[in-house]
């Protein structure tokens, strides 16, 4: 009985661990302590957060959507509504951080519809993007074609950002010169997502484990780790969310998760995806209160217990939003 109590598990609680790596690649928390652990821990370690988000989505979305194409409208229509929410949410902020003193118009579509609104909202229309071109290119032109697919445009994204210092040696800045106009970075719906949502839906569909895909992780893990630190010591990234042994790891590891997934929940779900959207407001709130009780070499410049206060104060908030959806949920029932 032990063992198989042992045995279960629920992908929403990892949807939920991850959401707090998504917490301290904007705040860095260790970056005072040790530089080298903290570009570990967000920029390496926490890199596989936004995938486990993809494939998630790739293997409960995409399967299903294949048969009947209204579910993945509908999906769409969900993470526009969430996406609109959340621009009128950061207006006031973006108004106080000046972003749209002098910008064109042009760059406000950018904004919109690529590059996201704050700096974490480049999920929401790149999850829009990433969704219908893995849907139409499995859909088409069939599963061996699309994994072609997201491994070419994820190769482009990839020597854009993280090897940028390469591409730069090789020649080839003018065709990526050419993409930073249209975009701030190729960590979006066209380069990154597809090959998650993709890995996902394989995930799904193969419903097969390997004995040995928890070890395979963490050895490409490892990989990763020295190839993350290499291109960061000589200082060839542009951006560093996009690696070659992201994809193994990702593979290996959510297929060893899902094979032990029994259950879901959806209230930790949506605490999950509320701590992702609020995050960087509790982080203006907390550094504003710190700073009227004269409290900034405490609780902001140390980023430690900054990165502690905003992850306890908006998981507390969106287990409130949580229940008193329950409760309202419920009186309506009554």
């Amino acid at each position: 009985m032990e063992k198989k109590i042992h045995n279960k598990m629920n992908i929403d609680v990892w949807r939920a661990i991850v959401s707090f790596l998504i917490v301290a690649i904007h705040i860095s928390p260790f970056n005072k302590i040790s530089p080298q652990f903290d570009f570990f821990f967000t920029r390496i370690l926490g890199r596989i957060a936004v995938p486990s988000f993809l494939m998630i989505t790739g293997y409960y979305l995409l399967n299903k959507s294949m048969d009947d194409k209204k579910r993945i409208k509908d999906y769409t229509k969900k993470i526009i509504k969430i996406y609109l929410f959340c621009i009128i949410l950061y207006i006031p902020l973006n108004i106080y951080m000046g972003k749209f003193e002098n910008i064109s118009f042009i760059q406000i579509i950018k904004d919109i519809l690529i590059n996201g609104t704050l700096y974490h909202l480049w999920y929401f229309p790149a999850l829009i993007l990433g969704i219908w071109i893995t849907y139409f290119s499995i859909k088409k032109l069939g599963n061996k074609s699309a994994f072609a697919i997201s491994i070419i445009l994820y190769l482009i994204g990839l020597f854009g950002d993280s090897y940028y210092g390469i591409s730069e040696m090789s020649g080839i800045t003018n065709f990526y010169n050419v993409i930073f106009n249209i975009c701030d970075h190729t960590r979006n719906g066209l380069f990154l997502v597809p090959i998650f949502l993709y890995l996902g839906f394989i995930v799904k569909i193969k419903k097969e484990s390997r004995r040995y895909d928890l070890y395979l992780s963490i050895l490409f893990f490892i990989c990763m780790t020295i190839e993350g630190m290499i291109l960061h010591y000589f200082n060839l990234q542009r951006h560093d969310s996009m690696y070659i042994f992201l994809i193994p790891v990702m593979f290996f590891l959510f297929r060893y998760l899902m094979s032990k997934n029994k259950s879901s929940n959806k209230e930790l779900r949506e605490i999950a995806t509320g701590i992702y959207i609020f995050h960087p407001l509790f982080i203006v709130v907390v550094r504003f209160i710190s700073g009227a009780l004269g409290l900034d070499n405490m609780l902001v410049e140390n980023n430690l217990i900054l990165f502690v206060i905003v992850s306890f104060v908006t998981f507390i908030f969106m287990v409130f939003v949580e229940n008193a959806k329950l409760l309202i949920r419920r009186k309506n029932i009554n």
